[in-house]
């Protein structure tokens, strides 16, 4: 097991930059259960590290890298920390390919718009991976899924979704609808014409879209949206965490295509 050179080691502490991992097309996926979940997927590792000084679960998850194929390279514990996104590193990660996600039009999915805290990128596609929806759409000022911070959040999800980035969501909006004239695309919105808890079935295709907490939906993508949603609450507080909201909107439409 060679030790990683110190080249090497500089190009990846960039990879915590999204505009470096889109030049070197690649992506650094660190702790165990995040580097299990990708070595379980189809993604392509390049490479895994561990640590000089690392624990057992961290040798054995190496071990099970090196029987799939995949070089394992050593690095000292200082080098290894600085490598490292997280506070608390956990003596390994890995080194993957950016994948080359289908931008096909889904049936069903989840868009996102203007979210830009990776912690709320992560909790939000790990939410959307429990209910089933692997479509998402991430437009304006999203937060790159493939930072750090997000696929910590995700722990793992995100190799299981299809992510597709755009600068122009409206326009895909009005590509999807183009194609699924009979489909539904809900927007959660505070002050939304109808309440969630009304809604009583969906439509074989449908999607819903979720702003910012502090600015929504641009006027753009509002236009596509055919079913303005809220959320109804008794208590004071402003809103909803974007994160919190989606779970409950996706758990309510998970519980009415179950009745369907």
């Amino acid at each position: 097991m060679d030790y990683l050179s110190k080249a090497e080691q500089a190009r990846i502490r960039l990879l915590g930059k999204k505009r470096e991992r889109m030049e070197q097309g690649r992506f650094i996926a660190e702790g165990m259960k995040v580097c299990k979940e990708l070595l379980g997927s189809s993604i392509t590792i390049h490479y895994a590290v561990i640590s000089d000084d690392a624990n057992e679960q961290a040798l054995q998850l190496a071990k099970e890298i090196e029987e799939a194929g995949i070089e394992v390279c050593k690095a000292g514990t200082s080098a290894f920390e600085r490598m490292s996104d997280a506070q608390t590193p956990q003596d390994i990660f890995c080194i993957a390919e950016l994948p080359d996600n289908d931008h096909g039009l889904p049936e069903c999915f989840l868009a996102l718009e203007d979210i830009n805290d990776p912690g709320n990128i992560g909790t939000i596609l790990r939410t959307a991976d429990w209910f089933g929806i692997h479509s998402i759409i991430l437009g304006g000022t999203c937060a790159d899924p493939f930072g750090p911070k997000a696929l910590r959040s995700a722990m793992g999800s995100t190799f299981r979704m299809n992510i597709q980035s755009t600068d122009n969501l409206p326009s895909i909006l009005q590509s999807w609808k183009t194609k699924y004239v009979e489909g539904e695309i809900l927007g959660m919105i505070v002050h939304g014409k109808h309440s969630l808890q009304d809604l009583k079935e969906l439509p074989r295709n449908w999607g819903i879209i979720l702003g910012s907490e502090s600015h929504g939906l641009s006027k753009q993508t509002s236009e596509y949206v055919t079913l303005p949603i809220r959320i109804d609450g008794s208590g004071s507080a402003e809103s909803l965490n974007v994160g919190i909201a989606t779970g409950i909107s996706l758990y309510h439409c998970f519980t009415l295509l179950k009745k369907q």
